[in-house]
C-alpha cells in the first residue's frame, strides 16, 4: 500500500564502547572478538569491552589490512558520539535561562546575544 519504508533502528543501553553510539543502522555485537585490536587500531591508553557498533567493527577490519609499520590510527573515533542527548540538553537550557531570569542586573537579551556569540 505504502511505498516508503522507515528503516531498522537498533539501540543499546549502554553505547559503543568504542565511539559510545546509543543507535545504529546495523545490530551491537560483543567486542571480544576484536579486544585484542582496540589498543592499537584506536590508540587507547585503557582496553574497553562491551558492545561495539559495525561502523567500529568495521574500522578495525580496515585496520588490520593496513600494510606492517603503518601507524594509522582511528584516535579520533574514541568517544565522539558520547554527550548528553537531544532531550536532556533542551531541559538543560530551559533551566539555565530560567536561572538567569531571576538576575536582574543584566536585560535578557544581552545574556542571550553573549550566550549565541
Amino acid at each position: 500500500m505504502f511505498s516508503f519504508h522507515k528503516p531498522k533502528v537498533y539501540r543499546s543501553t549502554t553505547g559503543c564502547c568504542i565511539c559510545k553510539a546509543k543507535s545504529s543502522s546495523s545490530r551491537f555485537t560483543d567486542s571480544k572478538k576484536y579486544e585484542d585490536d582496540f589498543v592499537d587500531c584506536f590508540n587507547l591508553k585503557e582496553r574497553r569491552s562491551g558492545e561495539i557498533c559495525n561502523a567500529c567493527v568495521l574500522l578495525v577490519k580496515r585496520w588490520k589490512k593496513l600494510p606492517k609499520g603503518t601507524d594509522r590510527n582511528w584516535h579520533h573515533v574514541v568517544d565522539a558520539r558520547a554527550g548528553p542527548g537531544t532531550k536532556s540538553l533542551t531541559k538543560f537550557k530551559s533551566k539555565k535561562l530560567k536561572k538567569n531570569l531571576g538576575n536582574p542586573d543584566k536585560p535578557l537579551k544581552e545574556k542571550i546575544k553573549k550566550k549565541h556569540r
